[in-house]
C-alpha cells in the first residue's frame, strides 16, 4: 500500500491504527477523526507498471505514479546498466548453479540397453578400468552390479557400457558449455538449467 495526499504518492508505512482496514476503507481517510490527521490522506495498493528487465541491466530509482480514477499507485523502475563487477558476480553464480545441475544429471544414474546404470564418479572410474581390462582380453567377462542386481557381460558389453556411460557424461558437460555461452551473452534463464540434460 502507498500514501496519497494531495494527488502525490509515497511510501510511508500505514499508521498502526489504521492497520486491519479494508483496502476500501483506506482507500479515502476523510471519514476518520481529524485528530488522528489522516483526514486528507489515503494509502492505495500498488501495481507494477514495469516491462521485462533487459538484459545486462538492474531495477533502479522508483516512481510512484497514482491513478487517480482507480485508486491505485503504478510503480515503475528505472532500468540502468550493471556495473562490472555485478555482471562478473552474476555470471559466477549462474556459472556455480549450472556447475551444481550439471553434476547432479553427470552422477544421477543413465540407462543404456534396459540397464540402469550407477554414473557417480567412482562407477565411471571403475568401469572405465573394467573397458580396459576388455580391450586387452578378448574373452573378458564380467558380473556388474547395476540397480536392478547383478548382471553378466561379456567384454564387448563391458565397453560398450563404458561407451554409453562416457557418452552421457560428455552430453553432460556439453549442455554445461551451452549454458555458460547463454550466461555470456545474457540469454539465460531459470527455465534453460532445468532444460536440455540427458537421462
Amino acid at each position: 500500500m502507498v500514501k496519497i495526499k494531495n494527488s502525490l504518492a509515497t511510501r510511508e508505512p500505514i499508521p498502526a491504527f489504521l492497520i486491519g482496514l479494508t483496502s476500501e476503507s483506506l482507500a479515502d481517510l476523510s471519514w476518520t477523526d481529524p485528530n488522528l490527521g489522516v483526514q486528507d490522506c489515503a494509502w492505495w495498493p500498488e501495481e507494477s507498471g514495469d516491462g521485462e528487465l533487459a538484459s545486462g541491466m538492474k531495477w533502479g530509482a522508483e516512481t510512484l505514479t497514482p491513478d487517480l480514477e482507480r485508486k491505485v499507485v503504478i510503480v515503475t523502475h528505472e532500468q540502468v546498466p550493471l556495473s562490472d563487477e555485478e555482471k562478473a558476480a552474476i555470471a559466477e553464480a549462474w556459472a556455480q548453479r549450472i556447475a551444481d545441475r550439471r553434476f547432479q544429471a553427470e552422477t544421477g544414474g543413465t540407462v543404456v540397453e534396459g540397464l540402469s546404470v550407477n554414473t557417480e564418479r567412482d562407477s565411471q572410474s571403475l568401469l572405465t578400468g573394467a573397458a580396459f581390462a576388455a580391450s586387452l582380453d578378448p574373452e573378458y567377462r564380467i558380473k556388474w552390479k547395476t540397480a536392478s542386481g547383478f548382471v553378466e557381460l561379456t567384454g564387448e558389453q563391458v565397453i560398450a557400457l563404458a561407451s554409453a556411460v562416457r557418452a552421457h557424461v560428455q552430453a553432460c558437460f556439453d549442455r554445461e558449455a551451452d549454458l555458460l555461452a547463454a550466461v555470456a551473452d545474457g540469454s539465460i534463464t531459470g527455465e534453460m538449467l532445468e532444460e536440455g540434460w540427458p537421462t
